[in-house]
């Protein structure tokens, strides 16, 4: 039985959950939904500051902060609700919420509680209007004058960019840890004075020890901004409501003073958005929070809760990624399998680049930071300090009390070192190091010799090590994605791993996933690779775009115009001209040459078998075929002793043919009306269909007919890679259109299209293209589709990896496909009809011309054929089946 799990919050951890229980499994015991306090799916809030980078709010909200859109939340079968919970009924396993449109509820079996923290805004006067206060929204803009900003989410950066626009000069940021400096960050990007107030006597009190914050202190004022540590905050100066200045009682001073400024960003802390929990009469933290046992669960066996929200075993709520993730991968298997996976704690080393300057703190164990053991107080850990006050750098690193283990340490201005350095804090030694060395950065004795640990990547990490320690990926599973997933960027290796998806200080330019990147495509020999090979020194897209300015039709004028060498190609090369060849002009493959710079199928027009002769399988547009058809076809077979089949794509295979018998079979075949499927080639394959409202009492739209619309216009075109598409008659889905490079379901409307699916070895489900089309608007769109594609793709590159390149993803296809941005539709359409009139039966023109058919000849100089075949056949289910050989 299905069950409902409803997740309150769509931050990045309730994200995280989503991926991991939609991804596990079991993904079909369940169904997802998530209730979204904001007005988009889940983005990456660490990375907030980058939204000023060109103030674009559309650019960055979806393209670069975004983790998910909504169409691939529906792909994922997740039922998104946009709206505010407002409270639990345990009792009815019911969430009632509000939104836009008004109220409504929502049940479930499982509640997982994602709903992150608030920011803290202290208790000073005129921070806060105290009559407007909601209990039931901590961050309202509403309970603040103006003037007074949060910063946590996206709207809250366009308030202080709307603020910057009116004219704001001066900004005063409460806070000095790291959400603090991440807005003195933002203030300073929108250039305007910044001034950043602490209460502790230096920055970062909780990661960092006095010496470290002193450093970070010093080269945050070089660069302009100015830092106040030991403050006293008296109270909030307003005039008319409206912030003008804070007062202040600066360390050292007797008296207050106003500190003037138009703008003030609370950001000294959060706090668990735990509401909903009290409201619904859960066990809370001790210090707030929903408290959960290591199961994450809460005092209700149906409430679950990660995140910032989740208070560990009641006492602990972590505020970082990584831990987020951690929780929601441990409750991923433990509704799987209930108590397969404790949670305890959780590793809060960190790395950051804080207004330009790095900083990290890293320890062996969580009481690194609770017990302070940075700090220098504790008698059984002993610290070294490095200082360079030349480069403005500083490192301490705490060793157990006998120095032969590393316990942690603080970076500030230097951190490169950070990720060698945690691994090591993790290892039961030094690992050949000696303190002193480490502390100073002198390489251990006989490093100059020794093999390098990182194997030569120069990211200093043994394969087992960590890498991206916010989702917890270790160097070889970062290593593996880019291999075999074909992650050859850093966007790409996102997608296909995660990695960086968090704080993102693995991927930046400095990080190890950039050198880790370098390395293994340099091993894979694709570092330094340009263009397609050694004769051609452009991409296939570039090739393309020259092919079809030059109007070039054969391989040796291509060679010959932008070709190098004196040779006749290569393997690599010939097949791809071969193809962009098809693709603009579709002259028959065998002719003028042609035939030269084929790959083995598409030189006889049919697929080699592992025996050495050929399949052969006609065309059956749709899946509508005559009995008469038929006929002809097992005729033919019975004929030549061939081995019958439907295939996996659903059309009539015949196995077992001899080259030399090819050019005859192809005309029974055409003279009987059929024509060739292409399954030979990289070409439109099949266009699969149900019965739709021929038969089908559930049909909405003649499925069968525009199956066959398709496939007839369709048919004879060459692209980078083999195409499927498919045609469902109804919502139902028999011909299974959603994993189909292109696919059209019906609606009562119309058709709904769908573009860039496949089956195979990684399956990708298809993006919603347009929806309730006309038959007419499908094969505009099509068209357009189809040749962009044709004209931009990768040599063998199928069009889901096409459109996960593609910057923009589906949203930029849209523009390009049915809001023609580019202006280019007219002409993809031209394209288009050109490719369709130049086409032929390829089977029919090698039956009817004795010049073609003299290609499948087994002798040049003669007719004649010699059987010389060495194959054992046996009977199979009434059927010639070569024999299968095994070993003794």
């Amino acid at each position: 039985m299905t069950k409902a799990i409803l997740v309150i919050g769509h931050g990045p951890i309730g994200h995280s959950f989503i991926e991991k229980i939609t991804g596990s499994d079991a993904a079909s015991n369940y169904q997802v939904s998530v209730l979204c306090e904001e007005p988009r799916p889940a983005y990456n809030r660490v990375m907030l500051t980058q939204y000023f980078e060109d103030r674009d709010a559309e650019k960055h909200d979806q393209m670069k902060l975004s983790y998910v859109t909504e169409q691939e939340l529906k792909d994922l079968n997740v039922n998104l609700i946009y709206g505010r919970a407002m409270s639990i009924d345990r009792e009815a396993k019911k969430v009632s919420y509000t939104s836009a449109s008004g109220t409504g509820a929502t049940s479930y079996d499982v509640l997982v509680l994602a709903t992150g923290s608030f920011c803290f805004v202290p208790p000073v006067p005129g921070m806060t209007i105290p009559e407007k206060k909601n209990v039931n929204w901590p961050d309202d803009p509403a309970s603040r004058p103006e003037g007074v900003f949060v910063y946590r989410t996206i709207e809250d950066l366009e308030s202080l960019l709307a603020k910057a626009k009116s004219g704001a000069k001066r900004a005063v940021v409460i806070g000095g840890g790291l959400l603090g400096l991440e807005a003195a960050k933002a203030v300073y990007d929108l250039k305007m004075e910044s001034h950043v107030l602490e209460m502790a006597p230096y920055l970062m009190p909780t990661q960092l020890n006095e010496a470290a914050g002193q450093v970070l202190s010093k080269k945050i004022n070089d660069l302009g901004v100015h830092v106040h540590c030991g403050v006293q905050i008296k109270r909030v100066v307003l005039d008319d409501g409206t912030v003008t200045g804070i007062e202040l009682l600066e360390k050292g001073e007797e008296t207050p003073t106003v500190l003037n400024t138009d703008l003030i960003i609370v950001s000294c802390g959060v706090r668990p958005r735990d509401e909903l929990a009290r409201q619904c009469g859960l066990e809370m933290g001790a210090r707030g929070g929903v408290k959960v046992n290591p199961s994450l669960q809460s005092s209700d066996e149906n409430i679950y809760a990660i995140g910032e929200v989740a208070a560990i075993g009641g006492n602990m709520c972590y505020g970082l990624w990584a831990p987020g993730v951690e929780q929601a991968d441990a409750l991923v298997q433990n509704l799987q399998q209930p108590g397969s996976s404790e949670y305890l704690e959780s590793d809060l080393s960190t790395k950051l680049k804080l207004l330009g300057v790095e900083v990290a703190s890293f320890g062996r164990s969580a009481d690194f930071w609770f017990k302070r053991q940075f700090d220098g107080k504790d008698p059984k850990v002993k610290f070294i300090d490095s200082k360079d006050e030349i480069n403005d750098t500083y490192r301490r690193l705490c060793f157990s009390e006998d120095g032969s283990k590393l316990m942690g340490g603080v970076l500030v201005g230097d951190a490169k070192d950070y990720s060698k350095l945690l691994q090591l804090s993790k290892k039961e030694d030094l690992a050949g190091n000696d303190p002193a060395g480490l502390a100073f950065k002198r390489p251990p004795p006989g490093a100059a010799t020794g093999v390098a640990v990182d194997g030569g990547d120069g990211t200093g990490l043994a394969d087992d090590d960590t890498i991206c320690t916010c989702i917890g990926l270790s160097k070889s599973q970062v290593r593996q994605a880019i291999i075999e997933k074909e992650a050859y960027t850093i966007p790409q290796i996102k997608k296909a791993c995660k990695a960086g998806t968090g704080c993102g200080g693995c991927v930046t330019p400095v990080g190890e996933v950039p050198k880790l990147l370098a390395h293994t495509l340099k091993k894979l020999g694709k570092a330094t690779a340009t263009g397609i090979c050694a004769h051609f020194s452009y991409s296939r897209r570039e090739l393309f775009d020259i092919i079809k300015v030059k109007e070039l039709k054969s391989f040796e004028e291509v060679l010959s115009s932008v070709g190098q060498g004196s040779c006749d190609g290569c393997e690599l090369c010939k097949p791809i001209v071969a193809s962009i060849l098809s693709g603009l002009w579709n002259d028959h493959a065998l002719k003028a040459g042609r035939d030269q710079i084929q790959d083995t199928n598409d030189r006889f027009l049919a697929n080699i078998q592992k025996t050495g002769t050929y399949s052969v399988i006609p065309r059956c547009p749709g899946g509508d075929i005559t009995p008469d058809t038929l006929i002809a076809f097992a005729t033919t077979a019975k004929k030549y002793g061939l081995w019958t089949k439907i295939t996996g794509a659903q059309r009539l295979g015949m196995y077992g043919a001899k080259i030399h018998d090819l050019p005859d079979i192809y005309k029974e075949l055409v003279d009987a009306g059929m024509e060739t499927g292409q399954a030979y080639g990289k070409a439109l394959r099949t266009v699969k269909s149900c019965v739709g409202t021929s038969w089908c009492r559930y049909g909405q739209q003649d499925s069968v007919t525009m199956a066959v619309t398709m496939e007839n216009r369709y048919k004879g075109l060459r692209a980078p890679h083999k195409i499927k598409m498919a045609a469902s008659g109804c919502l139902r889905e028999c011909a299974e259109a959603q994993g189909k490079d292109v696919g059209v379901i019906a609606t009562q409307a119309g058709y709904n299209l769908y573009v860039c699916g496949n089956g195979g070895a990684k399956p990708v489900h298809a993006k919603l293209l347009a929806t309730d089309c006309s038959v007419e608007q499908v094969l505009k769109y099509t068209d357009r589709f189809l040749m962009f594609y044709i004209s931009t793709a990768k040599h063998l590159q199928r069009t889901a990896p096409w459109l996960a390149e593609l910057e923009g993803g589906i949203e930029y296809l849209k523009k390009v496909v049915i809001e023609d941005s580019l202006g280019i539709g007219a002409d993809l359409e031209t394209m288009m009809e050109k490719n369709r009139s130049n086409e032929k039966c390829e089977w029919k023109e090698v039956a009817y011309d004795e010049e073609l058919r003299k290609k499948f000849n087994q002798f040049a100089n003669t007719d004649a054929t010699h059987d010389s075949e060495q194959i054992e056949y046996i009977d199979m289910r009434g059927q010639r089946h070569p024999n299968v050989y095994s070993p003794p």
